[in-house]
């Protein structure tokens, strides 16, 4: 897991710039809040895809992670795991819609964080870790579609 999560970080990361943000505030902020006794993690932001031979698009993503603070998911893993979710449903989700290598796909993908969500987000990702696994549930907001997969930890990190 530890490997596709590091392809696919470096393929995201130049793929969705902080552009006309301050990166700076945003690198020394933290991700995770603690709040009565979890971990959580929240984020809503605003993806452009411009991807040639396709009409430009906009998806509003909102994003939602949250494990017991002092449980058996650290804070690193708990980050990781978040990122590693999201970035694999994100891409899985909007790839599908266009035929075009991932490269090209990633290339005409912009980024900006939102302070709040502006209506209802096109896509929300709910993870929840507990000591016995996770549970991944992606909505997709315009037909209101839920879809829940639940593994335990040996299923998570299995070859």
């Amino acid at each position: 897991m530890t490997k596709l999560f590091l392809r696919i970080v470096l393929l995201v990361l130049p793929a969705a710039p902080v552009s006309g943000q301050d990166w700076r505030a945003q690198l020394k902020g933290d991700g995770v809040v603690i709040r009565d006794g979890k971990m959580l993690y929240d984020e809503v932001g605003l993806y452009r895809i411009k991807v040639p031979g396709y009409a430009p698009a906009q998806v509003q993503v909102n994003v939602h992670s949250e494990a017991a603070q002092g449980g058996s998911v650290s804070r690193d893993n708990f980050v990781s795991l978040t990122a590693f979710m999201f970035s694999m449903t994100f891409l899985a989700a909007l790839s599908e819609s266009y035929k075009v290598p991932a490269s090209q796909f990633l290339h005409g993908l912009g980024y900006s964080r939102l302070k709040s969500a502006i209506g209802t987000p096109d896509l929300e990702l709910n993870l929840v870790m507990t000591d016995e696994g996770m549970q991944l549930e992606v909505v997709n907001a315009p037909p209101g579609q839920r879809t829940r997969q639940t593994m335990t930890w040996e299923q998570v990190f299995a070859k």
